[in-house]
């Protein structure tokens, strides 16, 4: 009789350490599956190196022109990541065009979006006067549909008539206006 126990329990046993390989083997492939299927949305389609896109207006002049070193662009989620971009934005007539520059850009949605990253530099010309602007600032997010760029970051306006300083930052670049949002403090020079 102890040699039949010994067997039940024996026999139990590999039927449970059975059991529990297969619920580790069914894990491991789920896991397996669980990855595959993330790495499928960063599936690179694209990249360019040493690159120039520009978008046109319906009149067929130049909109906004987008430069840089790299650009990788992932398939599934229309989503790009640039390196050393320079983006010139073509405005109204009369008005030279901005262009900005960044360390990084994160393009969304086809462009739609697109986020400047680290160290942002703009330049835009004044036309009447000859003198450039320059607004200092980090992590940008400019809208090419509607011609907006916003910033929460600190921002440095530098022109030919002082200094700006401010907190915030939105720009239409259609009609040409900027709003600082607060902090706002000026040292200008008067002639």
């Amino acid at each position: 009789m102890a040699t039949a126990l010994s067997k039940r329990h024996i026999t139990l046993w590999v039927v449970l350490l059975l059991a529990l390989l297969s619920l580790w083997v069914q894990r491991q492939e789920d896991q397996g599956l669980e990855q595959s299927e993330d790495g499928d949305a960063l599936v690179m389609d694209y990249s360019l190196t040493d690159f120039e896109i520009t978008a046109m207006d319906e009149t067929g002049r130049p909109k906004h022109r987008l430069q840089g070193e790299s650009m990788i662009h992932y398939a599934e989620t229309d989503y790009a990541e640039l390196v050393r971009p320079h983006l010139k934005v073509y405005g109204e007539a009369g008005a030279g065009p901005m262009s900005l520059d960044a360390d990084l850009a994160m393009v969304y949605e086809g462009g739609e979006s697109v986020l400047l990253q680290g160290e942002v530099r703009m330049l835009r010309p004044d036309a009447h006067s000859g003198h450039v602007m320059e607004v200092q600032t980090r992590d940008v997010w400019f809208y090419s549909e509607s011609e907006l760029a916003e910033t929460s970051e600190k921002v440095t306006i530098l022109d030919a008539r002082g200094t700006t300083t401010a907190k915030g930052m939105k720009i239409n670049l259609k009609a040409g206006t900027m709003e600082l949002l607060a902090s706002v403090r000026g040292e200008y020079v008067l002639e």
